[in-house]
């Protein structure tokens, strides 16, 4: 019921998109971040969060284990992100796939499993702004970003399961007086 609802939404906004809202092409996103996305990709290797941190703009950084963004998806502040490594606070991230199981861990364990589960430096495939069904869950990432760049960062299934057992890293930013920010990170897997 909530992927309709939310199907329905999505809909909704890309009929109701402003006119001055406006992604780039992906050459002119391409162009626009990719240095970025180096950095921040390098900061998540290295699980260096005060690096990461200092990408995130004022409006924080939203946080998803699914690639479907909604309003119960946490919103990091910047110090939050900083102090990701150190925090003992265990939060409410979501659910599982399958199971509907909590999904509750500290900020650091979080970024373990359900961000850099894979290392994206290696890529197969890198997205700027074009928007790629993958699985069966709803993206709506070009949605809530509509005038800002997504990149995914896609690791292609192998073997027998490579149907199913593919994932992509999917780094939001958006335009601020600062520059480019980072304002959510997203993940893509076959869900059931």
């Amino acid at each position: 019921m909530k992927r309709v609802a939310v199907f329905l939404l999505l809909i909704l906004s890309i009929i109701a998109q402003p006119a001055g809202a406006q992604s780039l092409g992906p050459k002119a996103a391409r162009k626009a971040a990719e240095r970025l996305v180096q950095k921040v990709v390098e900061a998540l290797a290295a699980q260096d969060f005060r690096k990461l941190a200092s990408f995130v703009g004022d409006e924080g950084l939203k946080v998803s284990p699914y690639v479907l963004l909604d309003d119960s998806d946490v919103l990091l502040t910047r110090s939050e992100v900083e102090r990701c490594a150190a925090d003992p606070e265990v939060r409410h991230w979501g659910e599982k796939d399958g199971s509907g199981d909590p999904i509750e861990a500290t900020c650091s364990r979080y970024f373990e499993e359900f961000v850099w589960n894979a290392d994206y430096r290696q890529a197969d495939e890198v997205l700027y702004n074009e928007l790629r069904q993958r699985g069966n869950e709803v993206n709506n990432n070009h949605e809530f970003a509509s005038d800002g760049i997504v990149v995914e960062l896609h690791i292609r299934g192998t073997g027998d399961m490579a149907a199913m057992n593919w994932k992509s890293l999917r780094l939001i930013f958006r335009q601020g007086d600062q520059g480019l920010s980072l304002i959510a990170i997203t993940r893509d897997v076959w869900t059931i």
